[in-house]
């Protein structure tokens, strides 16, 4: 009975009395608490973190002018229309009429999206120099003169 006295006193010594347990489980509660908290906060950190990301695409610069070609007769007269134009080209872009080569006495006027040109005698003008990209019907009008025989004015567009 002895031995199994000691055996017991030493097992009552070995664990902790009263306060000191108390305050081992305050501890491990608050380790647990804060383990908790450390867990949960990863979540909040990921709705105010702020980053960013860029994105860039080449677009391949693209232009067409929608345009029978103008038909004049001998004579003098005045013609009207539209067309219409398409360039995404940001530097802008040129349009070009091409025709015969004209007599000396030939004249021809010709009216693009507002700004009027005298056509060269060479069967080659430019008649508008645009900025930017463009898209939309553009009014045209010409006016001529002593035609000696018809005439026929193609529209080309070009970008910068």
């Amino acid at each position: 009975m002895h031995q199994a006295f000691l055996n017991s006193r030493m097992l009552d010594e070995r664990q902790p009395k009263g306060p000191d347990m108390t305050f081992v489980r305050l501890c491990a509660a608050s380790t647990i608490f804060s383990s908790a908290l450390l867990l949960a906060n990863p979540a909040t950190a990921a709705e105010t973190a702020k980053g960013s990301f860029a994105v860039r695409a080449v677009v391949p610069a693209y232009c067409e002018i929608d345009s029978d070609p103008v038909q004049l007769s001998e004579g003098a007269g005045f013609q009207s229309g539209s067309v219409m134009e398409l360039c995404n080209s940001a530097d802008g872009f040129q349009v070009v009429a091409s025709y015969r080569e004209l007599a000396p006495n030939e004249q021809v006027r010709f009216s693009y999206a507002g700004l009027s040109r005298q056509l060269n005698a060479s069967g080659w003008t430019p008649v508008a120099n645009r900025v930017g990209a463009k898209f939309g019907m553009r009014p045209i009008g010409v006016q001529y003169s002593a035609l000696q025989s018809p005439l026929a004015i193609n529209l080309t567009i070009t970008y910068f």
